[in-house]
């Protein structure tokens, strides 16, 4: 069956977040993580027809829901899990914060892998922990063009600093770098964690959005001892673009911290889910399969676009190496401009909205663009288009 993502959709005055914030018309934003497609049709089926129902009250998630994403995580992974370790949450964020609040005492350490999603700032900071960062360290790519980067975890800074952490929350795949972690840097990671006490806390919102050729490593998948000292965060929100249904489960094989998180979910009502949630994410995980392959098939070749276009007409930026989301990591520090001031001008003078990467912790001195490639390829290009004019005329003064 051939899905169609190349439509451009209205979403601009539908209350959208992505298109509706940015003040000025006229504005293409490529900056939030969701995407500019359609779902997938057997989800919107699923959801029209429990819209036909016309009754809205409370509801009970069927067992079936997470049977659905154990079967899923078995079929696309290679990962067992039990239904009985899975909980609900509303979303990614508040399972987090919850799983500190039932790990961490305020004043605890938390590490975290900058550059790294921004969010993670703020709710450590709420939950009245102390950051500890574990900077990215960015390397060439081997045997890749000149220019061309990507990251690794320092692994020694690492050790230093779990000696007096609680938690580390890693980034799996990683959020902006756009790694997608193997095996033996996981094992790594883990090893020192459990060496020094600490719990991690795996992100995996993004697992199912390799680019073709990539591989996902669920954290907790490396063993028993790994899944006893970790809890992992998924949803299908982001593969299958469904952020708004606010639907996400934690899985969690130690029951002692399965049960210390799950309180904290409920005692923050955070562990509630929206029914259109849950069908949408079963619908998704039982029947969309080909769905998520043609889409990746389409964001590999945005990413190819993408590059193809930095080279011939914007080569003084830098595009690190995507392995998985949606999600591109462009340094413009040799604009000499920093990043806010960038993403500022190229809103308001250029009318294309991309993320400022200081907000994600970038290197000090640096200037970077996080660029969502989830859109039709024309708009994509548009953009480019814009940015590159922005940036000629940028050099002319």
């Amino acid at each position: 069956m051939n899905y169609d993502f190349d439509t451009i959709i209205a979403r601009r005055g539908t209350d959208c977040e992505k298109w509706d914030l940015p003040a000025e018309d006229g504005v293409l934003p490529l900056w939030v993580a969701d995407m500019d497609f359609r779902a997938a049709p057997a989800i919107v089926d699923a959801l029209r027809r429990r819209v036909d129902e016309g009754v809205f009250g409370y509801a009970l998630p069927p067992s079936s829901w997470h049977e659905s994403l154990v079967r899923w995580l078995v079929r696309r992974h290679g990962w067992k899990v039990e239904p009985d370790s899975i909980l609900d949450a509303t979303g990614v964020i508040p399972a987090l914060a919850a799983t500190i609040r039932a790990i961490c005492e305020p004043g605890d350490k938390v590490i975290i892998q900058p550059p790294v999603y921004n969010c993670f700032y703020s709710i450590i900071h709420a939950q009245d922990c102390e950051i500890v960062e574990n900077r990215l360290r960015r390397i060439p790519v081997p045997d890749g063009a000149e220019g061309d980067f990507t990251y690794e975890i320092d692994l020694e800074d690492l050790e230093r600093k779990a000696a007096d952490a609680k938690l580390l929350v890693l980034s799996n795949p990683h959020n902006p770098a756009g790694r997608a972690w193997r095996a033996d840097e996981l094992r790594r990671v883990g090893d020192i964690c459990r060496r020094h006490g600490v719990f991690v806390a795996s992100d995996e919102i993004h697992a199912d959005l390799q680019i073709p050729g990539s591989r996902h490593v669920p954290f907790a998948s490396l063993g028993r001892d790994f899944a006893q000292n970790a809890a992992t965060f998924w949803s299908a929100s982001k593969a299958f673009n469904l952020a708004g249904l606010q639907c996400a489960a934690v899985i969690c094989a130690n029951d002692a911290l399965r049960a210390s998180i799950r309180h904290a979910l409920r005692a923050n009502r955070t562990g509630e889910l929206n029914p259109f949630g849950f069908i949408a994410s079963k619908v998704a995980w039982d029947e969309c399969a080909p769905w998520l392959d043609a889409l990746r098939a389409y964001l590999h070749d945005n990413d190819s676009a993408l590059r193809s276009f930095v080279r011939d007409r914007l080569s003084a930026l830098q595009v690190a190496r995507l392995e998985a989301t949606y999600l591109a990591w462009v340094d413009a520090t040799p604009l000499g401009v920093p990043s806010a001031e960038i993403a500022r001008r190229l809103e308001h003078e250029a009318k294309v909205k991309f993320s400022p990467g200081a907000i994600y912790g970038e290197e000090k001195g640096a200037a970077y663009l996080r660029i969502n490639l989830a859109c039709p390829r024309a708009t994509l290009l548009e953009a480019l288009g814009r940015t590159a004019r922005f940036i000629k005329g940028l050099k002319r003064k």
